[in-house]
């Protein structure tokens, strides 16, 4: 099942995919979870993922320009199936299926240039094809939105409220095109879509404009996706608001846009005076940043893998060990 992680320019994408690699270390070699998650990657991303943790390891920001960088970057993550862990006992040999559920997290670097180069002829029309190179993005089973939260601004007419604007518009545009391709599925299983929201930056939104919209500082845990939902949802009403109505309307053509999921990222920064310039906090030789929210988005992509369509679980499985 392919993840497509959608954002704009300079809207936090290499600094999520470096927490969120990071955060798939931690979890993985936390005692608790060592038997219960597992992920793997091929040579090229280990590489190109490492250099970015190390980059965090020592207090920098990761470059989003490192030589190397691939435009599609992916992960095999793996949960431990209780139900395959038995048949595989009562079966036995090494040869047999893991006990892991896996999922493919794929992630497309897409802006909104890239969008409209899909739904657009080179002369500027309405185009009826979909370019090949833009099909896996279609395909892609789970899509995972960021919204800058330093573009927030309710500054009418300011250079950040006008990017606000726009990106709210690419947004709403992506998503009706992938509602409008998934519906031409006929199995309602395979029109099914996991949308997630993530906030990056979010310690930047001044308190002040959350406070204008009734909404605390602390947003609510990742264990009451009701009141979550709801604070995220106020906050797309008040800044994304087309965003958020073709993620409910997604349900006139059969996909499941609505029931988005929704997580908060954000790095805890200091001011160097000797560079001039902001740089990660560090804690307990860690980058001091949301690591619970990441806990929760590898958790949350549990319970996509256990409900994936049979068809899309016996594709992705392998025969050998991890």
């Amino acid at each position: 099942m392919p993840t497509a992680v959608l954002g704009d320019r300079a809207c936090g994408k290499t600094t999520f995919l470096a927490l969120l690699y990071a955060s798939q270390i931690r979890y993985t070699d936390e005692e608790t979870n060592k038997e219960v998650f597992k992920f793997t990657a091929e040579p090229q991303v280990a590489s190109y993922m490492g250099e970015l943790f190390n980059q965090l390891k020592i207090g920098h920001w990761p470059d989003a320009t490192m030589k190397g960088q691939t435009s599609k970057t992916s992960f095999l993550f793996g949960y431990k199936s209780l139900m395959k862990s038995f048949a595989k006992k009562l079966v036995g040999g090494k040869h047999f299926k893991n006990p892991y559920n896996t999922i493919k997290f794929s992630v497309y670097d897409v802006a909104g240039e890239d969008i409209q180069d899909i739904i657009r002829t080179p002369d500027g029309y309405l185009s009826e094809e979909i370019p090949d190179e833009a099909k896996d993005l279609l395909e892609s089973r789970v899509l995972v939105f960021l919204i800058d939260s330093q573009k927030i601004s309710a500054k009418v007419r300011s250079k950040s409220y006008m990017k606000m604007i726009n990106y709210d518009k690419e947004m709403a545009t992506l998503i009706s095109l992938v509602s409008s391709y998934n519906a031409k599925k006929k199995d309602p299983d395979e029109r099914k879509i996991f949308p997630v929201i993530v906030f990056t930056k979010f310690d930047m939104v001044p308190r002040p404009t959350l406070q204008a919209m009734g909404l605390d500082a602390n947003y609510p845990p990742a264990d009451d996706m009701k009141k979550r939902r709801a604070y995220a949802e106020t906050i797309l009403k008040k800044f994304y608001e087309q965003t958020l109505a073709y993620l409910k309307g997604g349900m006139l053509k059969g996909v499941s846009f609505d029931d988005a999921a929704y997580f908060f990222s954000e790095v805890q920064t200091e001011f160097n005076e000797d560079l001039g310039i902001e740089s990660p906090m560090m804690k307990e030789e860690r980058i001091d940043y949301s690591y619970t929210e990441y806990e929760a988005f590898i958790n949350y992509f549990e319970k996509i893998a256990n409900e994936m369509p049979d068809e899309i679980k016996e594709a992705q499985e392998f025969v050998s060990e991890f």
